[in-house]
């Protein structure tokens, strides 16, 4: 979880909230530390034991596939355990100074654990390579607050290009239309249409030398009509 403001002035905020209302009773105390670097597996690369104010010996590499990994318990001065009112986990980059901090969740037995998930890495630790340092930052409104510096991770990952800018000209648009369908000529079309009536001709003439006659056709309107209509249908399946 990234968190939009400062780890650090959150904890110094829940400090001073305390101090103001006359109700910091000890301090906070971060114990049991261990900070892991674990494989896709789950087994450890790299399982760091620390006791406060100690800091990593070493600098391990964290990678999308190797995810970092911080447990502790939280506890007051005199070693009973402590709900905290914040605890993040933050990694500011020694080369820009950006920060980026995850928030680590209180498990049943009391422990707190906090991670960073491969989509999380991916997506603000990935595209900004180097290294960090990494702290945890803890606070309670009756206890006050702790900053604890664990050392430093390097981060591997690809550094993302510049990025194109949103507001400004844009590449002119080039669009071709498709030609127009070439349509046969005139001449063309009224011989197709001379042919389509040619039926209809041909057939007055066929009636003519039969001696039809069309003014008995009003004895029988209904049969005419019908006779007429299904010449009609014929002709336009036709």
């Amino acid at each position: 979880m990234r968190l939009t403001a400062s780890a650090r002035l959150l904890a110094g905020l829940g400090a001073l909230c305390g101090l103001l209302a006359g109700a910091v009773r000890g301090e906070v105390v971060a114990a049991n530390v261990v900070v892991r670097v674990l494989e896709r597996t789950g087994d450890a690369l790299v399982e760091q034991a620390l006791t406060y104010p100690a800091a990593l010996p070493d600098v391990p590499t964290v990678k999308a596939s190797t995810p970092l990994t911080v447990a502790f318990d939280a506890q007051t001065a005199d070693g009973a355990p402590l709900q905290l009112d914040h605890a993040v986990l933050s990694l500011q980059h020694a080369e820009t100074g950006a920060e980026v901090a995850f928030a680590a969740q209180r498990a049943k037995g009391g422990q707190y654990k906090a991670s960073i998930p491969r989509k999380e890495f991916r997506r603000h630790l990935a595209s900004a390579p180097g290294r960090y340092t990494l702290a945890l930052v803890l606070g309670s409104f009756e206890h006050g607050g702790l900053v604890y510096e664990l050392g430093a991770v390097d981060v591997a990952g690809k550094r993302a290009g510049p990025r194109r800018a949103a507001l400004g000209p844009k590449l002119e648009i080039r669009h071709r239309f498709a030609d127009p369908q070439r349509m046969p000529s005139a001449a063309v079309s009224l011989a197709f249409a001379g042919l389509v009536a040619a039926p209809l001709a041909g057939l007055a003439h066929v009636w003519a030398r039969l001696g039809v006659n069309a003014s008995n056709l009003k004895r029988e309107a209904a049969g005419s009509a019908a006779f007429m209509a299904l010449v009609a249908a014929y002709m336009a399946l036709a």
